[in-house]
């Protein structure tokens, strides 16, 4: 069986500690390759659009102890460089379809651990490895003589695979904790019209395996059928030999300057800036816009240009205003090297202020890429530049020394709104032209800062600003709503959704059925919350329900759910602001709860690692199946951390009341992949049982930290 190596995107990735550091951009090529990532595939060469498929979609995501980092879509969005602050990382990829058992379906993953160092570039590879355990069967010649109608089944409790007759396809199982084992069974008609089967066990089924089924019979008179039956096991890592290469957008380096922040200097002391573009393909366009070129007279008063369709003419006033460069390509290596240099005729008769130059390249595939040439004039001591390594709860500021002379310098910071600000010293040595640091740490998620680069006797007038991410859900407070046919739905767009609830399979016979509806009746903050009714439809006991996942399908009067949502940090507790009134339960089946008792709700939140479930090619996390109801297993083998609040009676008071869910971690030290938060007026809810007329309302879900 033919097989290839898909490599995914061959670029230069540079992982700098401390990104307001300086790149020196080696002019004799492309530099080093930081980040290589790859995906190695068993995939039979049929069509490489596959095999481009599986690449434009790998994920690469950067972690550190404190949750992600970095994510990105190695395809589209991997960017030339990555700005990493000192420390320990994890890079992982994946890409693929995780699915239990498939014919053409394999999930890909990798994992590389690395250390960045100050003013270092860490050299990492990931490489995506195929996860799956493959087996494939054959038979002995002649079988046909002693067995016909013969198949031969695989799998595990996840899905299973029939291979009929003499099937030569390979077949692709993902194993868990859960399924460790492959199991497979040979039935047929023996000679006579007599039922026969044969089974085994494949134990510890490996991943990234091959197991080759090897059917064989010895002919025997007085053995059902006139044969005895072996099957033989041949195990063996599943190799690759062949390439196919993505290639990745042009990249854009300066040299002796970081292009992605400012040039900062007095008048008439720019200097010439050079920038270089490169790609691992030909580029056809190049073009600049900037206002700066609008007062340009040998430029025409336009204010953009592709330096690389202007005509001679056209050249020529560019290069009369200080703007020229040099075209490389090399056709038998199909790559290209653009030196764009801004003469010293062009930066140094600019006055006192801030410009900027965007370039956009284009090379012959279509493929772009932006940066801007940032420059900022001024004979002020210190500059504010762009903060980096923006994250969830600390953030590092950046400013740029202009002037000698300056013995210290540090930052004021605050909120954004706020009356006071915060100022930090920097520490290190402050020579002209270079770049300083201070790194905030236990900021608010979600919040806007502002800040301003400082000297004991200077203020930069300055003002910068950045985002922490949000380590909280969205629409947590409820307040998106929009309709999916008959459906009321907790989004504008049914394919943005977070959560979802059961009015899917319930409205199957009118919109009067929604169970999750949007309220004004008790809102704790904005216009609405989520209300959660059970109700009697029809025939069929259905509770009113909330989650973070998808509603997939309707069977009869049964719905199948998609539960969990990806997420990576570490909460501590879950805060939510709830009002519960239960009913006496009037629908049971007698296994959780007897009819007259008080209904039961319940709101849980669980963080779950890399396991999935598939559902109609669809993986998730967890999948709930109405028609053999099961409770969520908070102790399994997938869960790493749990906790839970059960409402034995109705809130107290006549309004919301906060309650907080401590989070249980059952397995330390581990990054979470997802998340589960499930909110249901009668808890058994699953099992058809609970009472008609139990109400919920949920507002304001916080996760703390």
């Amino acid at each position: 069986m033919k097989k290839i190596n898909l490599y995914i995107a061959g670029t230069a990735i540079m992982l700098l500690a401390g990104a307001c550091a300086e790149e020196k951009f080696d002019m004799a090529g492309e530099g080093s390759l930081a980040l290589k990532t790859s995906v190695n595939t068993d995939m039979t060469v049929v069509s490489r659009a596959t095999d481009a498929e599986l690449a434009q979609n790998c994920m690469v995501w950067i972690s550190n102890s404190q949750g992600l980092v970095r994510r990105y879509n190695a395809g589209e969005e991997l960017p030339s460089r990555i700005p990493l602050l000192t420390g320990h990382y994890v890079a992982e990829g994946w890409t693929g379809d995780s699915v239990p058992a498939s014919w053409d379906k394999r999930w890909f993953k990798g994992m590389s651990e690395f250390d960045i160092a100050k003013g270092q570039t860490a050299q990492v590879e990931l490489t995506c490895k195929i996860a799956n355990t493959a087996v494939t069967v054959d038979y002995q010649e002649g079988i046909e003589e002693v067995l016909t109608d013969y198949t031969l089944t695989v799998g595990h409790s996840g899905g299973s695979l029939i291979f009929d007759g003499r099937d030569t396809r390979r077949g692709y199982f993902m194993m868990s904790s859960k399924d460790k084992n492959l199991t497979y069974e040979l039935k047929g008609t023996a000679i006579g019209g007599k039922d026969f089967s044969f089974s085994g066990v494949i134990e510890n089924a490996a991943p990234a395996t091959e197991y080759a089924l090897h059917v064989t019979y010895t002919p025997k008179e007085q053995s059902i059928g006139g044969a005895y039956f072996t099957i033989t096991v041949d195990e063996h890592e599943i190799t690759v030999n062949e390439q196919v290469v993505i290639i990745p957008a042009p990249r854009f380096s300066g040299y002796d300057f970081d292009i992605d922040n400012a040039i900062t200097a007095e008048k008439g002391l720019v200097g010439r800036r050079t920038v270089y573009v490169t790609s691992p393909t030909k580029i056809t366009g190049l073009k600049l816009t900037s206002d700066l070129f609008t007062g340009i007279s040998t430029l025409g008063g336009y204010n953009d240009f592709d330096i690389l369709a202007m005509s001679a003419d056209g050249l020529a006033g560019i290069n009369a205003a200080g703007i020229n460069h040099t075209y490389s390509y090399d056709e038998e290596a199909d790559a290209t090297v653009i030196q764009l240099n801004f003469e010293e005729t062009f930066t140094n008769i600019l006055d006192n202020g801030d410009y900027s130059i965007l370039l956009e390249a284009t090379d012959k595939n279509g493929k772009k890429n932006t940066a801007t040439v940032h420059i900022l004039i001024s004979d002020a001591p210190v500059v504010t530049a762009d903060a980096s390594a923006v994250s969830y709860f600390s953030a590092t500021l950046c400013g740029t020394v202009s002037k000698d002379g300056v013995m210290a310098a540090g930052f004021n910071y605050r909120m954004k709104g706020a009356s006071e600000w915060i100022h930090v010293d920097a520490t290190g040595s402050f020579e002209k032209g270079s770049q300083y640091t201070v790194v905030l740490s236990d900021l608010r998620d979600g919040t806007i800062y502002e800040y301003a680069a400082t000297t004991p006797e200077f203020t930069s007038l300055i003002v910068k600003e950045f985002s922490t991410l949000s380590a909280q859900l969205p629409n947590a407070s409820f307040e998106v709503w929009g309709m999916e046919g008959s459906s009321q739905i907790l989004a504008n767009d049914y394919n943005s959704i977070f959560w979802d609830s059961g009015n899917h399979g319930a409205t199957t016979i009118g919109s009067s059925w929604n169970l999750t509806t949007p309220s004004t009746d008790y809102v704790h903050s904005g216009t609405y919350s989520a209300r959660l009714e059970s109700k009697k439809v029809i025939v069929k006991f259905a509770a009113g329900n909330l989650f973070a996942g998808k509603y997939l399908d309707t069977k009869g009067t049964n719905g199948v759910l998609g539960f969990g949502r990806p997420f990576t940090l570490s909460p501590k507790s879950m805060k939510v602001w709830v009002k519960y009134t239960p009913k006496a339960v009037d629908n049971t089946k007698g296994i959780k709860i007897d009819k007259g008792e008080m209904d039961q709700g319940i709101i849980y939140i669980a963080l779950l690692d890399e396991t999935t479930e598939s559902y109609n090619g669809q993986s998730w996390p967890v999948t709930i199946d109405t028609s053999v109801p099961k409770l969520f297993d908070s102790n399994g083998s997938n869960v790493i951390a749990y906790g839970e609040r059960v409402f034995t009676e109705a809130t107290t008071g006549d309004g919301l009341i906060q309650i907080e869910i401590p989070l249980d971690y059952k397995r330390q030290g581990v990054t979470p992949s997802n998340i589960l938060i499930v909110a249901s007026a009668s808890r058994y809810g699953d099992y058809f049982e609970g009472a008609a007329g139990s109400v919920m309302y949920l507002d304001d879900i916080e996760l703390t930290y």
